[in-house]
């Protein structure tokens, strides 16, 4: 609406400089061509006229050619000036008419979520919100901006986020967390106001560099979030074993394995719930856990729903998998430990971060970036093949792309899978809109920085638990004779232990579909649980000599 007003202002101001000079010239052009003396308001009067297409009075026809050529001008630029006031301004305000302003009320609200100065970062964090059922609105000063937020559906109110009357409109005190996103406008007097009105509120501002992080803190902020070192810590995570070891000891066959599967958008399960992908299980298999956005979770929830960033891990026999792969419209890819030593593209935030998590790790890895610095590795073109083999791409097990430039980040990943076809590639994107295009040009694992903020965001306004990747899930072909001679329930193992029933051994076979089956005293199971609970289900169906003869993988 500003924007509009000032075009206006300029529209009009221009309008009535262009014809006090026409009135001008008009006058002057009587009295020389024509030989008749005009007063001004004469002047201004067959002007007037002239631009309005209204008529031309009593002055018409004229004499002279330059008289004529005059007036044709001024009702050209007449013309012009109505034409381009329709689209300008009269369409707009006819816009205005027909659609609703963003509110500056809005109805109470209690335990919800305030966000404040949205931008792309906070797209997912509004869907977990919408999944889990849990209300919010958004604070936006920016006019044009709340009404394209309003038009788009999402709860907005219109005001100065650091006004008094706004936060009292959003109801602050009753909100679970106010989320300042200053990725892109400065919100620290905001950050201010809301310590000053309600000191107990819990404030989460999302910063772009976190050299900003200390200015909250002395704002009175306890924690201050960067989602680019999210994903730096995502991407290096995402290199580390989730379940320790693999089955090479387990003597299972090659009928068995554990698989990846990504969910095509295109499939019934894109967009659902988490928990809707235990439904794989009914065409066999077992789901251990998922990547949700940088976190590996062996719990299901109902809240989370499965997106681009979505990564299943699958166990199951050949059939089991393929069925799994047609559900989720994807080959799905052989599970693979962590795979070093490590390249890692790109030596900003994101790189840096996770070249810490892989050192943490204990894990091998060489830094490439085109600019100089103590932590690079080596230097020159990230996307050029000479830089990368001198980088040792060509013997590695995995590269991490993390670069900050989404074009720059599809130029390595192409190079890098050119060089590398066993490679394992897992990349960083800047927007959500550039996965697609990075699977194509060969990443296996795409994070993209607006999921793994708004989960990151989500995890610490309810305190939600994630699997610390240093309690990697184990699978164990272990007896139960506490099972013999009952049948098989893996929701009752799942409530006693935690942890799950990936298929049944029986005189040499292996049998997923392990529900309602009667257990032998010569029948083993395969479960999958971190050490804590398989501790469990060793205490409740094992004993010390099933457990002496239990096989994990070495």
């Amino acid at each position: 609406m500003a924007a509009l007003q000032k075009r206006l202002v300029i529209y009009v101001a221009s309008l009535f400089v262009l014809i006090g000079v026409y009135s001008l010239a008009y006058q002057w052009g009587m009295a020389v061509y024509e030989g008749e003396s005009r007063t001004w308001y004469q002047a201004l009067e067959v002007v007037v006229q002239s631009m309005t297409t209204a008529g031309y009075g009593q002055d018409a026809p004229w004499q002279t050619l330059e008289m004529t050529a005059l007036v044709m001008l001024i009702q050209i630029t007449g013309i012009a000036y109505i034409v381009v006031a329709i689209p300008q301004f009269v369409v707009p305000w006819l816009e205005t008419l027909i659609q609703p302003a963003p509110p500056e009320q809005i109805d109470h609200l209690s335990e919800h979520v305030i966000v404040v100065g949205y931008t792309a970062l906070c797209d997912t964090l509004v869907e977990e919100l919408e999944t889990s059922g849990t209300p919010y609105v958004i604070l936006e000063g920016d006019e044009d901006r709340a009404q394209q937020l309003h038009e788009d559906d999402f709860r907005v109110l219109h005001g100065d986020p650091s006004a008094t009357e706004t936060l009292e409109a959003a109801c602050l005190e009753d909100a679970l967390a106010v989320i300042v996103d200053a990725t892109e406008r400065e919100q620290f007097r905001t950050v201010l106001a809301i310590e000053t009105r309600d000191p107990d509120a819990t404030v989460v501002p999302l910063v772009h560099d976190p050299a900003d992080a200390r200015y909250f803190r002395y704002a009175g902020v306890d924690e201050v979030v960067s989602p680019r070192h999210r994903l730096g810590k995502a991407l290096g995570d995402r290199v580390r074993t989730v379940l320790s070891p693999d089955l090479s000891s387990l003597e299972l066959g090659t009928a068995f394995d554990i698989a990846e599967f990504h969910v095509d958008p295109d499939a019934d399960l894109f967009g659902d719930s988490l928990a809707a992908t235990q439904q794989l299980e009914d065409a066999g298999g077992t789901v251990l856990g998922a990547w949700v956005r940088g976190d590996f979770v062996t719990s299901l929830s109902d809240e989370t729903t499965v997106d681009e960033n979505t990564s299943l891990l699958v166990a199951g026999t050949d059939s089991d998998l393929e069925a799994i792969g047609d559900a989720t419209g994807t080959t799905g890819s052989q599970y693979r430990a962590s795979r070093d030593p490590v390249v890692i593209l790109g030596s900003d935030l994101i790189g840096t971060t996770a070249a810490g998590t892989l050192e943490r790790a204990g894990l091998e890895y060489t830094v490439v970036d085109s600019t100089a610095d103590d932590h690079v590795d080596v230097h020159g073109d990230v996307a050029d093949e000479e830089t990368l083999l001198e980088a040792g791409l060509a013997d590695a097990g995995t590269c991490l792309v993390a670069l900050e430039d989404d074009t720059d980040a599809l130029l390595a990943t192409l190079t890098a899978r050119a060089l590398n076809p066993d490679l394992e590639v897992i990349a960083g994107a800047s927007t959500a809109t550039v996965v697609d295009a990075l699977r194509t040009a060969g990443a296996d694992y795409v994070l993209a920085l607006p999921n793994v903020a708004g989960r990151l965001i989500t995890l610490r306004i309810f305190d939600r638990e994630v699997m610390t990747l240093e309690e990697s899930l184990k699978l164990l072909e272990v007896d139960a004779p506490a099972l013999v001679g009952e049948t098989v329930s893996n929701a009752r193992v799942a409530d006693e232990t935690e942890c799950t029933v990936v298929a049944l051994e029986r005189d040499g076979e292996i049998y997923s579909q392990v529900d309602d089956v009667e257990f032998t005293v010569d029948d083993r199971l395969i479960v999958a649980g971190t050490d804590d609970q398989l501790e469990r289900f060793r205490e409740r169906y094992g004993d010390d000599e099933s457990n002496e003869g239990a096989t994990e993988t070495a």
